[in-house]
């Protein structure tokens, strides 16, 4: 133990056992919300919980033994709507070649992180718009939980409405969504996953999800996906791909980054964030490997440093659990799009907390960022939204530069 230096952050096996049974309980929903979304771009759903336990486990040591931070890796919310409505089911690509991107995404990160690029991308955009585009990704994914769910339908007059409030579908959407709500309002620690499990229990009490023969098995292949990625490298070389991989790239590496600096700021310590990075990066390139969309840094994590985790012995305690969630694949039969409407709504509503870090009284950033937050959900694109409100940005700083210099 001497390695994660306990003694000298302030803290104890125990409590970093605890820590990170915090923040995986905090995460776990992720296990099941994953196949259930990428399976809609066609790949197979066993290959993809695997591919998202491995990558979860390799993301989360890499953190444990390279940067020491109670900081647990895996596919991040968000991006993963972007790889199945965005880049596959929108623009017609692939899930092979979108997972080819995701590679070249990954060693651009790494690249990155190890130059001084590094600094010069982080300053690019004022925080106001990192906010921003956190903001519009929680609320792609909540609409993509709502419209999944059956609770929201296309309309032909005003694009979308209202679905069947007395469907059994749409009312056992609405009990997960209000259980988990309630279970996040009075801070019941892993609040997401428990209310997926009570509105499982309650679709299987009506019927409406049915129980699998067995809960425990093997684990499921990762043939399907694993290593497809460096196979269709050849027909992503081209200069069509690159908003596909600068979006990968650029929403893992914002997100990443906001998440480690939340943790420090709740640590009260501020170590090399650079080595986290570097583990962020292993962990994206890994999950292009293993077969599932991009890795970041998962927010959750600060209910582990909440619990009193300071180390990486956290991280290996959630890499640990990770593990043996992986004998218990036969669950994903019971996870519908109405139990992961509840999870992504609940976490469409953590990230649109990022609005209220935002300059609403400069013109300039306000506009930016409105664009952003309304053009992810309404083109189902965060590149899009970012290409729409970057764009204003970088007109309107254009114009401020040129006035600065006709006024010297």
């Amino acid at each position: 133990m001497k390695f994660f230096k306990l003694r000298a952050n302030h803290t104890d096996v125990r409590t970093e056992v605890l820590a990170g049974f915090t923040t995986f309980i905090s995460m776990s929903y992720i296990l099941f919300v994953q196949p259930a979304m990428l399976v809609q771009a066609g790949m197979d759903k066993g290959a993809v919980f695997t591919a998202t336990a491995a990558v979860s486990i390799f993301g989360t040591l890499m953190m444990a033994f390279i940067a020491n931070m109670p900081i647990a890796i895996s596919t991040g919310m968000g991006i993963n709507s972007a790889f199945v409505f965005s880049v596959v089911l929108q623009q017609g690509y692939s899930w092979q070649e979108a997972l080819s991107a995701m590679l070249l995404a990954g060693l651009l990160y790494l690249i990155v992180v190890i130059t001084p690029v590094r600094d010069w991308i982080i300053n690019i955009f004022p925080n106001d718009l990192k906010s921003a585009i956190s903001a519009g990704i929680g609320l792609l994914i909540a609409t993509i939980g709502l419209t999944g769910s059956g609770l929201i339908v296309a309309d032909k007059a005003t694009f979308t409405t209202l679905g069947s409030l007395t469907s059994p579908q749409s009312m056992l959407t609405i009990a997960g969504i209000l259980i988990t709500l309630a279970l996040y309002y009075y801070r019941v620690p892993g609040a997401i996953f428990l209310g997926m499990m009570v509105t499982t229990i309650l679709g299987l009490v009506t019927g409406l999800v049915h129980a699998p023969s067995q809960v425990v098995s093997t684990v499921p292949s990762l043939k399907p996906t694993f290593g497809v990625a460096f196979g269709h490298l050849p027909a992503v070389l081209n200069w069509h791909i690159l908003p596909i991989v600068l979006t990968f790239f650029l929403v893992a590496f914002f997100d990443t980054t906001g998440t480690i600096l939340g943790v420090q700021k709740q640590m009260g310590t501020d170590r090399d964030t650079n080595k986290s990075l570097i583990a962020s990066a292993l962990g994206n390139i890994s999950a292009a490997i293993f077969g599932t969309s991009p890795a970041t840094a998962f927010v959750e994590s600060n209910a582990g440093v909440s619990a009193g985790g300071r180390t990486g012995l956290t991280s290996v305690v959630v890499a640990v659990l990770f593990a043996l969630s992986l004998f218990f694949s036969p669950l994903l039969t019971m996870i519908t799009p109405q139990i992961t409407a509840s999870a992504l709504v609940v976490v469409g509503v953590l990230m649109l907390g990022n609005l209220k870090d935002i300059d609403w009284s400069n013109f300039k950033i306000a506009s930016s960022a409105f664009l952003i937050v309304l053009g992810m959900p309404l083109t189902h694109s965060i590149s899009d939204g970012i290409l729409l409100g970057g764009g204003v940005f970088l007109v309107l700083s254009a114009l401020d530069w040129m006035k600065k210099q006709f006024t010297k």
